[in-house]
């Protein structure tokens, strides 16, 4: 209960919500120059504003008290808490995506139902191959205050991720997650397709 008590400081909400909207603000820039149709690419300051609101109002909070609400359920760091935390993060992520990809459609005037049902599963499948392994550090080795700012930091690469399927109109063309060489789908030449 006490791990749980220390994620509701306001050091542990400022560190949380700033390191969320950095790794949002950080993949959706990556996610720009990784697709810059040209050598010539210029950053669009709007869309990294758009996608780092989505993390400092959205998903910084909700991931905050989503740690502290599962470290008072299952406080701890036994083998069985930890992988029950991973079931619960792999089972809750429709959720967290739903809450992502409908903010962003939110806010750009699109159809937040479209946007949900085109992007959560697709994206959901992808992040069954990244985050389990880094919820299972992270539950495992990692004090509950600083484990929204350390998913955050690890993050970056997902939010690179959303970003890019979130601005290309579905998962279709988006190209594979890579984690340590390993690619979530078939083609990991497709991640530097120019679009």
């Amino acid at each position: 209960m006490a791990a749980a008590a220390a994620m509701m400081t306001p050091v542990a909400w400022a560190r949380s919500l700033s390191i969320v909207t950095t790794s949002f603000a950080v993949g959706d820039v990556a996610a720009q120059a990784l697709t810059a149709p040209t050598a010539d690419w210029r950053w669009n300051a709007r869309r990294t504003a758009e996608f780092s609101a989505v993390g400092l109002c959205v998903m910084g909070p909700t991931s905050h008290l989503f740690e502290a609400f599962i470290e008072r359920q299952l406080p701890g760091t036994a083998a069985r808490t930890v992988f029950t935390k991973v079931l619960a993060r792999v089972t809750i992520a429709p959720c967290f995506l739903s809450l992502s990809f409908g903010s962003l459609a939110f806010i750009r005037g699109r159809d937040v139902g479209d946007a949900i049902a085109s992007s959560v599963w697709p994206a959901w499948k992808v992040g069954t191959a990244f985050w389990p392994a880094v919820s299972l550090a992270t539950y495992r080795f990692v004090p509950v205050q600083w484990r929204p700012a350390v998913g955050s930091c690890v993050g970056a690469v997902w939010s690179t991720y959303l970003s890019f399927a979130a601005t290309s109109g579905g998962f279709e063309d988006a190209p594979p997650l890579v984690v340590d060489g390993n690619a979530a789908c078939a083609d990991p030449d497709k991640l530097h397709k120019v679009v």
